[in-house]
């Protein structure tokens, strides 16, 4: 454990050390593998699939805000999407629209949780992202949560249906309008999703503020199974056929993930819990006061042997040298006076 925590203490120190350069480095990464993700799900417009525009443009990410990001990914969408049908990008336009007045009004600093939790079902870890946002964020961090969830099965449905969408010139414009908006807010799965994970952000929010000892491992616990079983009884309810087995192996992995995330943002030993008690002319107060779990990085020394020492020696030498110089010259100078 000792090790874990000098290891955590070199990184924080490192990141401080470097941050101006970390930072655009991890914009770049989010906003090349939010376009890679666009790109590989959609692709319906040749020009935007050159790997050079894509560079460019997260590039020019990586020295803006992040919800720069959103902005420039929600247009590579629209774009793919109008060269797919007018109308599904006339929809999903309306759709990111209204997800944009939701997100800019209640949580306008997660624009990292809309664009990870696409990528966290992606890699078949998306549980995780409830949990994280409800441990670093507040209740509205549910309505991140969501936009993400929603951007990540507007492209699978659009994935799926892509020659369907394409051959819907046959039909009255009124109808192509209908199917689409009906296809994708009809979408039960996305719809118990959206539920448990707003469910699960707010019940770890309200946990891990409790003033009980391992409050996040209890949030952690509690938001995961409660996560669970909002899923399952959502398939029973609306019968989409969710994977259990995948379900439950994906809660696992996303507990595993924030216990690592546990480790570097709330590390404290509650062996070492100390309550305080003090008053002034209005309240008394009672204070729970947890120490946070450091270990100070061993420093590296240096030391000079072989310089040193010779300067020491020729300095002594040279010193002895001249103390006897000064004794000899006050003996001979004694010895004349003796004479005279």
């Amino acid at each position: 454990m000792t090790n874990l925590l000098v290891m955590k203490e070199h990184l924080k120190n490192f990141y401080g050390k470097y941050e101006i350069y970390i930072t655009p480095v991890m914009k770049f990464l989010l906003a090349f593998v939010s376009l890679i993700t666009i790109t590989k799900n959609l692709g319906f417009m040749y020009r935007l699939t050159n790997p050079a525009i894509l560079l460019i443009t997260a590039l020019l990410c990586s020295f803006l805000p992040v919800n720069i990001i959103l902005l420039f990914s929600a247009g590579f969408i629209i774009l793919h999407l109008y060269a797919l049908s007018l109308e599904c990008a006339v929809v999903v336009l309306v759709l990111f629209l209204l997800m944009f007045l939701l997100y800019f009004r209640f949580s306008p600093r997660d624009a990292v949780a809309v664009l990870l939790t696409p990528l966290c079902f992606a890699c078949h870890v998306p549980y995780a992202m409830p949990l994280a946002m409800g441990f670093v964020g507040t209740p509205l961090s549910a309505v991140s949560v969501g936009c993400g969830v929603i951007v990540f099965y507007v492209l699978d449905y659009v994935k799926l249906n892509s020659k369907a969408l394409g051959n819907l010139e046959t039909e009255s414009r009124i109808q192509r309008f209908q199917y689409v908006i009906d296809s994708i807010m009809g979408n039960k799965t996305m719809i118990v999703m959206l539920a448990a994970f707003a469910v699960t952000v707010i019940l770890v929010y309200l946990v891990r503020r409790l003033s009980v000892n391992y409050a996040w491992k209890i949030a952690m616990v509690v938001g995961a199974i409660t996560n669970v079983m909002i899923i399952l009884i959502g398939d029973l309810m609306m019968d989409i056929n969710i994977s259990i087995v995948k379900t439950i192996i994906g809660t696992v992995l996303s507990v595993l993930l924030i216990i690592v995330l546990e480790f570097f943002v709330f590390s404290v030993d509650y062996s070492r819990t100390e309550y305080v008690q003090f008053e002034d002319d209005e309240y008394y107060y009672y204070v729970k006061a947890v120490p946070k779990m450091m270990v100070s990085a061993p420093e590296k020394k240096v030391k000079k042997i072989n310089s040193q020492k010779k300067l020491s020696s020729a300095s002594s030498y040279h010193g002895t040298h001249a103390d006897t110089r000064a004794r000899t010259s006050a003996r001979k100078l004694d010895d004349d006076f003796d004479v005279r």
